[in-house]
Parts: structure tokens; sequence; C-alpha cells
């Protein structure tokens, strides 16, 4: 589903990503763990085609993302960290905007921002404006719009990004609903250890570089620890939290 080879990338005389090898499975939950300036966020708009690679390749359902980036497009559900839907329209203004962009049938379209907004519990809220939910509600319908055009892979960048406690357990439980009822591939970045927990599989990013790569189970047990962020303390010889802290200035993930 995701592969990717020697995939690297520069700015300038910064390298933000260094030979990183991918393979990510049909209908897998995988993980992107690593602090914020590890490269999670480049990775996923290099295989989002929204930047070019310095070196290396990715392909997605078997589309090179740089020569067939039409493609993976179509292929493809992107959340970036921060929200793009119009604060000013309602939530189902923005639905209907993306699927005109999608090109999808009217009355299909209908039906399945019906069935989005059922199931992300919008329903009663279709005709409220985006400004006027709540930061978990605004989330929901992010994602809800992500995943209109039925995508195979769905990226979710650093999705629960200032979420407080509660609309963070809601919004996974949306997720957990949506791959139960899809199937979909999900690729998730993420800086909390706990939202790690529950992938098929994790991959560790530290300043560019995969560290390790394996389920949770497996991981944990090569390290010989307890956490994901034991791990990552073992892999790097430095707390994530204290990571987190000195590699970039939050919102700054390259």
């Amino acid at each position: 589903m995701i592969e990717a080879r020697g995939l690297g990338k520069d700015f300038g005389a910064v390298r933000a990503l260094d030979g990183l090898d991918l393979d990510v499975g049909e209908a897998e939950f995988f993980g992107f763990l690593g602090p914020n300036g590890a490269g999670k966020t480049t990775t996923v708009h290099i295989l989002a085609t929204l930047l070019r690679p310095t070196r290396g390749s990715a392909r997605i359902s078997g589309h090179d993302v740089v020569r067939g980036s039409l493609a993976v497009r179509k292929s493809i559900g992107l959340v970036f960290q921060e929200p793009t839907l119009d604060r000013d329209l309602t939530v189902e203004e923005n639905l209907r905007f993306a699927a005109r962009l999608w090109d999808l049938p009217g009355r299909a379209a209908r039906a399945r921002i019906d069935e989005l907004l059922r199931q992300f519990g919008l329903a009663e809220r279709r005709d409220s404006p985006v400004r006027a939910l709540s930061g978990g509600l605004r989330r929901a319908a992010d994602i809800a719009r992500g995943v209109l055009h039925r995508p195979r892979v769905l990226f979710l960048d650093e999705p629960t990004a200032g979420l407080d406690p509660r609309a963070r357990r809601e919004l996974w439980q949306f997720i957990r609903d949506l791959r139960a009822a899809s199937g979909m591939t999900v690729f998730l970045t993420t800086h909390y250890v706990e939202e790690a927990e529950p992938c098929d599989r994790v991959a560790v990013l530290d300043r560019g570089h995969l560290v390790a790569q394996g389920t949770p189970a497996e991981l944990k047990r090569a390290a010989g620890a307890g956490s994901l962020e034991e791990v990552f303390l073992a892999r790097t010889g430095r707390p994530l939290a204290v990571a987190d802290a000195v590699v970039a200035p939050p919102g700054r993930d390259r």
C-alpha cells in the first residue's frame, strides 16, 4: 500500500529526512512516532505529493508519488495538523464544497455526506458554522472531509494536537469506528506515546532517521522497555519529552 525506499529531503543545508525505508500494508494502522522536528510531517507531505523528495522514491497503491501524483491524490485522504475547514461555512457546506472538488455526483455526494455526519456525531450540527463547533467536533468534521471520497489511505498528521483529553478520546472512537467500517489504511503521526500504542506497527523517527520499527510489543521486547517512550530513550539516549522540547519549537515539525 505504502512503500518508501531511501527517502530523503533537504531544506537548504538542513537534512530533514535521511534514507527512510517504509512498508505499510493494506488496512494497517501505522504509527509514526517522534518529537516535533523529527521529520514526520515532511514524510507525510512527500507521501501526499505536497513535497518532492530530494532523494529516494515512494509509491502508494502502486503509483509513484512524483510521476503518478494525480493517481496518488485520488487514493489518499489527508488531515493536516492545523484545521483547514472554512470557519464561516457550515459543516454541511464544507462537505458539499469538498464533494464538488472530488467531482462526486449530486445524489451520491448527499448520501455520503449524510452517512459521515451520522458516523461522526455531526448530524445535529450540520447547519452550524464551523467556528461554532468545539475543538473535537471541528476535528471530526475535518476528518469527515478527508474521507469523503473513500480513500484507500488516510494520513492523520498530529490529529489531536490542541484537543483536551475528552475530545481526544472521542476523536479516537470516531477513527476506530471509521476503520471498522471501511478497512482503510491509516497512517498516523504523533508525539503522544499513548496514541501509538494501539497501532499495528510503529516506526520511531528521530532527527530525520528511522531508529526503530515493528509492533509495539516487538519494539518494547527488543529494547527491554515497558513503554514506547522507554523505547525512544533506549534508541536515542534521551526521553521523548526532552527531545520534543529541544529539537524544534511547537508547530515547526519538519
